[in-house]
């Protein structure tokens, strides 16, 4: 640029008069692509005399060169991870496949054309990429390179194939041994780039004992780029089982015959004691153990045999049973224990008791075999009432072998005897005290009414059937009252006595009657001697037992002056028992006022007629004297 600047872009000039000197109006080159840029430059000519001419051109700088790729990218091949290997192929792409490009103009920019890796086996593929440097001004190269995931890695064996054992089903155990072999024997393999698929060399099993038998399996694990792994194991069908016994053996007893029984023994031991057993894996075999019986009683004794099921494989099972030869047969009761029952005798009847139990309740036994021993298993009687009681007891009969039969009988002390009234009950009259008297009546109830009774088997209560007494006068009454000794047995013995509440006490004169004196009031003073009679002429009394009533014998006054007069009356208090009392008072009607002038006597004048006017005087006296009351006017 400076050289361009410098040679005026290449202008030449001339001028006839003067020298003349070159300059220019560059400032700078436009900013274009990386380095690139132009100037279009005045170039001016002056002469010395300041004339001047100008010329223009333009400089340009441009880049047409593409970037230089100084180092090629290069191929990678990576393990499958079966995840797509992003992280590898995303460096190897970022790094763009490990090219390395250079550009003298300016900076430059890297792309590719990667779309995806091809579809291997499991998550293997590949992918050819194209790397592309470009400046910036449009001028590119390319370099190319492979990126390559695959698969060399066998599947991982997780779990190895385990030996199994079947216990032999007597049919090959096809569905487990096959089940074992479509669990690929339990092994486990995995692969992190595709799936696995099992196979098995299994044909069959060696032949063993019975149906067992043994094989040894490889199971290969295959991934789906081919590459494999592999394990082993065992599987053995085994009879470790012993015979099942379908049927126990059965102890067998026999009635002792005194010659040993020996036909019903041998029958039983080829029998194998009626035992039936049997193997799913073989057939079985059977022997027995049986030497001898024992020596029991008389000609009975017995054996404890084992009996043994063996299979084709050794495995056995026993079982066992007892041969016997027995005397089961009870002695014979030729007479039954029979009950007895005591009247108690307040001692536990010792004695009677006793020569019953010694007499075995009086049964009888024999034993065709043998003798024959009595017991017995009374301990003694229930607590019944009083010293009563019963057992029920069971006289056992036995005979040399144990045998035994049994009789029972009912052994009873009863009490049926009343108590005995010792002292009889005594009779109770009370005076009433108008309450009842019930203090005196209870005591005398508590005190049985001084009986007392005995009974010799048990203790004696006494009890009464009082309810009330009878309801006579006042508040007097009885009762004949029933005491009943009664034993703890439920026997009992009456007797009976009275209580009686009484009254013979007359009422009280709680106050005695009065004296009643009366002024004449000339019609027999009624209503006052009435009032005086009614109120038992002011008297009073009492009774503790019971309510009182009064009478009285009053009758008429005595014939005294006028209609006065007098007379005694007693009065007659009465309870309800009839029992009284008396108090007398008189009556007295008395005179004792003169008559009542009710009208004064008049003046009376006549004219003498000479006889004394003994007319006048008597009219006059008739008509015109005084008026008098006269209360003795009959």
């Amino acid at each position: 640029l400076q050289n361009w600047l410098d040679n005026h872009g290449g202008a030449e000039a001339e001028d006839d008069c003067n020298s003349f000197t070159w300059s220019h109006n560059f400032t700078g080159l436009s900013d274009e692509c990386g380095a690139t840029g132009s100037a279009t430059v005045t170039f001016t000519v002056t002469d010395a005399c300041g004339n001047s001419s100008q010329t223009t051109a333009t400089f340009t700088i441009e880049d047409t060169t593409s970037p230089s790729i100084d180092l090629a990218a290069s191929n990678m091949t990576v393990e499958c991870d079966g995840a797509g290997n992003l992280t590898q192929l995303n460096t190897w792409l970022a790094f763009n496949g490990g090219a390395v490009a250079s550009d003298v103009c300016g900076g430059f920019t890297w792309s590719n054309n990667f779309s995806g890796l091809s579809d291997d086996c499991g998550y293997t593929g590949s992918a050819i990429v194209t790397f592309t440097a470009t400046d910036v001004c449009g001028n590119f190269n390319t370099t190319t390179a492979t990126f390559t995931i695959e698969d060399t890695t066998n599947p991982e064996i997780d779990e190895e194939a385990q030996d199994v054992t079947f216990e032999c089903d007597g049919a090959g155990n096809t569905s487990d041994i096959q089940a074992w072999l479509d669990a690929n024997g339990n092994a486990a393999a995995s692969d992190i780039c595709s799936g696995t698929t099992w196979t098995h060399n299994y044909t069959g099993l060696s032949d063993d004992c019975g149906a067992t038998g043994s094989a040894t399996v490889t199971f290969t694990v295959t991934d789906d780029c081919g590459n494999f792994s592999q394990t082993t194991a065992t599987v053995t069908v085994e009879d470790t089982t012993n015979p099942t016994i379908d049927t126990e053996a059965s102890d067998m007893t026999v009635q002792c015959d005194g010659i040993g029984n020996a036909l019903a023994l041998q029958n039983w031991l080829d029998n194998n004691g009626g035992a039936v057993a049997s193997d799913v894996c073989s057939n079985v075999t059977w022997t027995n153990d049986f030497t001898s019986l024992s020596d029991d009683c008389g000609a009975s004794g017995s054996a404890i045999v084992t009996f043994t099921a063996t299979d084709d494989c050794g495995n056995s099972s026993q079982t066992t049973a007892t041969f016997t030869i027995e005397d089961n047969t009870a002695p014979t009761i030729d007479e039954e224990a029979q009950d007895v029952t005591f009247e108690c005798d307040g001692a536990g009847n010792t004695a009677d008791i006793q020569a019953w139990l010694d007499a075995n309740g009086n049964a009888s036994a024999s034993d065709i075999c043998g003798n024959v021993s009595w017991s017995h298993d009374y301990s003694g009687l229930s607590d019944d009432c009083g010293e009563t009681g019963t057992a029920v007891v069971t006289f056992t009969a036995t005979d040399e072998c144990g045998n035994n039969s049994q009789t029972t009988a009912n052994l009873t002390i009863e009490d049926t005897t009343p108590p005995v009234i010792t002292v009889r009950p005594t009779p109770l009259v009370v005076e009433c005290d108008g309450a009842g008297n019930l203090s005196e009546l209870q005591t005398w109830l508590d005190n049985y009414a001084n009986a007392s009774a005995s009974d010799i088997c048990s203790n004696v209560t006494i009890t009464n059937n009082f309810t009330g007494l009878s309801d006579d006068c006042g508040a007097t009454g009885s009762a004949t009252v029933i005491f009943t000794a009664t034993d703890d047995c439920g026997n009992s013995t009456q007797t009976t006595a009275t209580f009686t509440i009484e009254d013979t006490t007359v009422p009280d004169i709680d106050e005695p009657a009065q004296d009643l004196v009366l002024e004449c009031d000339g019609a027999g003073n009624l209503t006052e001697i009435q009032a005086w009679l009614d109120a038992n002429g002011n008297a009073s009394a009492s009774d503790l037992c019971s309510n009182v009533s009064w009478t009285n014998d009053f009758t008429a006054l005595s014939d005294d002056c006028g209609a006065s007069g007098s007379v005694l009356v007693t009065f007659t208090v009465t309870d309800e028992c009839g029992n009284e009392s008396q108090t007398s008072a008189t009556i007295t009607i008395e005179d004792n006022n003169p008559p009542m002038i009710d009208v004064e006597a008049s003046n009376e004048t006549v004219e003498c007629d000479g006889a004394g006017n003994l007319s006048d005087l008597q009219n006059w006296l008739a008509a015109n004297g005084a008026f008098v009351r006269l209360c003795n006017l009959r």
